[in-house]
């Protein structure tokens, strides 16, 4: 049963369209070059924190499993 979250996240991208699309001609360039410049910084953020929380080179990922009853949490391990 599709649920009303759903519902909502699949029609929010063509209601930003339409707000966008009727707001467009009103806004002032100073604000059109505001809202690149944030998503220009919340890209380049995206793509620092990745690379901050990448693991080295020569591990690999071992994802969560149970382990003597208690769930053991994902991590990166040597390879052997």
């Amino acid at each position: 049963m599709i649920g009303l979250l759903e519902i909502a996240l699949f029609l929010a991208p063509f209601a930003l369209f339409t707000v966008w699309r009727v707001a467009a001609p009103l806004l002032s360039p100073i604000i059109v070059w505001s809202a690149i410049g944030a998503v220009a910084i919340l890209a380049g953020t995206a793509g620092w924190y990745m690379r901050e929380t990448r693991h080295p080179k020569g591990v690999i990922y071992v994802p969560p499993h149970i382990e003597d009853g208690r769930i053991v949490p994902g991590h990166a391990a040597d390879r052997r």
